[in-house]
């Protein structure tokens, strides 16, 4: 299914706006804060849900390590409250980034929105598994570094991105729009937006710019800084009234965020290797 109202900053490529012109502004907000709404629900049912039935998968895969201490201190196959409490808490973390990342990235992900969810969960793998593959994390040891825990988890980020934009698609058609004069969506979109700005945008910089997990000759944040100086500058044209982004920008944008998504897979080779317990 492909969509055909909204703008192009978050459920589609860039191309022509079709939807309310009179507010872009607005617009601009409703589209921040639907990329931010969709990340956290993805975060929070897929990243902790999935994430609790991976660990108990591991624990069928390695039954003499049930009971053993993660390096969070949950035992491996115990569905215990805090267990359960802990990985959804992950799970609004990772959204709140996943959602962050979607704002940035989604104005430059061309296609109907099935081939945007494939191509997203392809950009997630390969920029989000350094969050949860971490090659000297000790819990690798204790499953024997098995490759199917680490595939699993590898699929988990994917599928968070994969759920992501399809959760932003049906934002898309929910949401409000917003029009001159009428305060209340304009009035929440704005409070959501100024949040992500205040909790979210320097939690990203921090891990993607100084985190020991992405520390590499040439951080993969790097380039998304650019495609988020692409994305704010697109953000400012439709404002003023613009209702396609330049070529330029189009290519600058989407040439870095391919840049980023190879430094990514530079940067989570060496943690998927230590993790499955292979030299790297």
């Amino acid at each position: 299914m492909t969509t055909t109202t909204g703008t192009p900053g978050a459920t589609r490529a860039p191309g022509t706006i079709a939807g309310s012109l009179d507010f872009p502004l607005g617009e601009v907000l409703r589209d921040i804060t639907r990329g931010g709404i969709a990340g956290a629900i993805a975060g929070v049912f897929v990243g902790g849900i999935g994430g609790r039935i991976v660990m108990r998968v591991a624990a069928i895969f390695h039954p003499e390590a049930t009971g053993l201490l993660t390096e969070n201190g949950n035992a491996i196959g115990d569905m215990t409250l805090g267990g359960t409490l802990f990985l959804l808490l992950f799970g609004v973390i990772f959204g709140m980034m996943a959602g962050g990342l979607w704002v940035i990235v989604s104005p430059w992900i061309p296609g109907r929105t099935s081939i945007r969810a494939i191509l997203t969960a392809s950009v997630a793998m390969l920029i989000g598994t350094p969050l949860v593959i971490i090659g000297g994390n000790p819990d690798f040891v204790i499953l024997n570094h098995d490759a199917r825990v680490v595939g699993l988890l590898v699929g988990l980020v994917g599928l968070i991105g994969l759920s992501t934009a399809f959760v932003d698609d049906w934002l898309e058609r929910g949401l409000p729009h917003t029009a001159r004069g009428e305060r209340g969506p304009t009035v929440v979109y704005s409070i959501v937006t100024l949040l992500g700005l205040v909790l979210v945008l320097p939690f990203l910089l921090l891990i993607f710019l100084t985190s020991d997990e992405y520390d590499s000759p040439l951080r993969a944040g790097l380039a998304l800084l650019l495609v988020g100086a692409c994305t704010a500058t697109w953000w400012g044209l439709r404002v003023r009234g613009r209702v396609s982004p330049p070529q330029r920008l189009v290519v600058t944008a989407r040439g870095a965020l391919l840049v980023a998504a190879v430094l990514g897979l530079l940067t989570a080779l060496p943690h998927v290797s230590r993790a499955i317990g292979a030299p790297y």
